[in-house]
């Protein structure tokens, strides 16, 4: 565990530098929009400051691709050097930090919007004094909060493992990734398809949602499919210990 931790370590201290700039340009937009509120129509900001979410994916889709480029650019014997030396281990650790870096920037990003759009967030909830409502929307942005992360793990995998697939090859290897990747997700979907009857028997997830009846606000569940989203996940380990092995046993970075 202590090698592990070191490793991990190691890993932070390589993507600070992108981390740091990352958060720089997201507090400089959010400031941005924070001296247009009262220039530009209401709400538009607002709504604005949310636009980092939609590329704080791509960069988790850069880390992925870049997690093990560095150490073939160097010609580093890092797989002999490291420890620990399993690949699965080598792997969790530049896991564990892209996704304490996507956590730590969503969380932050969050927090900005807050801080800047607290006189918008103020007046919305003001609209809407029923607690039914405000108990829904506290319990929702968390749940998005909690699948927007779960998804940045699996593309940080995917593209971890296409930029493995490309090391093989001399040439053409950022083309080679791009293919791998979208063959990847295409395998991911049909192989979930396939895997997801056969966990029908998993209870399915209940998300409620707000519908009005007779006159007042009330929370109606729905039920997703548990199976489906379990086959995602399985298949989605598969690829990361899949990429793991094929570090372990035929790749020296």
């Amino acid at each position: 565990m202590k090698a592990w931790w070191k490793l991990y370590k190691k890993e932070i201290y390589n993507i600070s530098f992108f981390m740091l700039v990352s958060l720089l340009i997201t507090l400089s937009w959010e400031l941005f929009l924070f001296y247009k509120i009262h220039s530009w129509p209401l709400g538009m900001p607002f709504g604005l400051s949310f636009l980092p979410f939609s590329i704080f994916p791509l960069l988790v889709l850069w880390l992925g691709y870049n997690s093990f480029r560095q150490e073939w650019k160097d010609d580093t014997i890092y797989l002999t050097l490291s420890l620990p030396k399993a690949g699965w281990q080598i792997n969790l650790a530049k896991l564990t930090a892209s996704m304490t870096f996507y956590l730590a920037i969503v969380i932050l990003t969050t927090l900005m919007i807050y801080l800047f759009q607290q006189g918008f967030i103020i007046t919305i909830l003001q609209g809407s004094p029923d607690p039914i409502v405000i108990s829904w929307i506290n319990s929702t942005i968390l749940k998005i909060c909690f699948v927007y992360w779960i998804s940045g793990i699996g593309i940080f995998i995917i593209s971890q493992f296409s930029q493995l697939i490309s090391l093989f090859f001399d040439r053409f290897r950022g083309l080679i990734s791009i293919v791998v990747f979208i063959l990847s997700n295409y395998l991911l979907f049909r192989l979930s398809i396939f895997l997801a009857p056969l966990l029908k028997f998993l209870p399915d997830i209940q998300v409620d949602v707000i519908k009005e009846l007779n006159g007042s606000l009330n929370c109606i569940p729905i039920y997703l499919d548990s199976g489906l989203i379990i086959a995602v996940a399985i298949i989605t380990m598969g690829f990361f210990f899949g990429g793991s092995w094929l570090l372990e046993n035929y790749l020296e970075v």
